[in-house]
């Protein structure tokens, strides 16, 4: 019984890693690098796609979705599918968004020349600043975080710390003129939340 009575200490401990991840994020993300992708994704003349493999892949999946959310055009694209003509879908004018941890993907790595041929402004989020990836980018997020797994091996703390980058991002485009609380319920008008936003929009708040 005491491995089972000390889950809930052990998971507590986590918890506690993860908050100390994310209240250390203003001196782990370089504010000339949030600002760039911030801007990079402000002045995209097309659509936003993001990518990455594993976990990193259901964190680009979920900065998609946000940024949509924020009514700027967005989809997640599968590597694999890319590497095999689903890559058509990015085209010139376009902003893809890498999701990395070292950098060296194989299966992101391999779509970098047919990045550049593309003329696609690739922006990169790794721990690795030196890696094909960073190197290859035209703006590189650099984000080393500690793991919080009793291992340090799970993607755990290091996607929270992503996906709180990009929540950050989303917000912040909340700000401009391509999104109201009008077109917000226009894109999500169902659920608690739509009728919430309805309600707002018939009484004239959608300002």
């Amino acid at each position: 019984m005491a491995l089972q009575d000390d889950s809930y200490r052990r998971a507590c401990t986590m918890w506690e890693k993860d908050a100390s991840v994310l209240s250390k994020l203003n001196s782990l993300v370089k504010q000339e690098a949030y600002e760039a992708v911030l801007n990079t994704i402000l002045n995209c003349k097309g659509r936003v796609a993001t990518m990455g493999m594993g976990t990193s892949g259901v964190a680009a999946r979920k900065i998609a979705h946000m940024l949509c959310a924020a009514n700027v055009p967005s989809f997640f694209v599968s590597a694999g599918d890319a590497a095999h003509g689903a890559f058509g879908s990015v085209q010139k004018g376009d902003v893809l968004i890498m999701l990395s941890r070292g950098g060296g993907t194989e299966e992101l790595v391999n779509l970098v020349e047919s990045i550049k041929e593309k003329e696609i402004t690739l922006v990169t989020v790794t721990a690795n600043p030196g890696s094909p990836l960073a190197k290859a980018s035209d703006v590189a997020l650099h984000l080393d975080a500690d793991e919080s797994d009793q291992r340090g091996v799970l993607p755990t703390s290091s996607i929270i710390a992503v996906i709180a980058v990009f929540d950050a991002v989303a917000d912040e485009l909340t700000r401009y003129p391509q999104f109201t609380k009008k077109i917000f319920y226009y894109n999500h008008n169902h659920g608690a939340v739509g009728a919430w936003l309805k309600e707002d929009v018939n009484n004239g708040r959608g300002i």
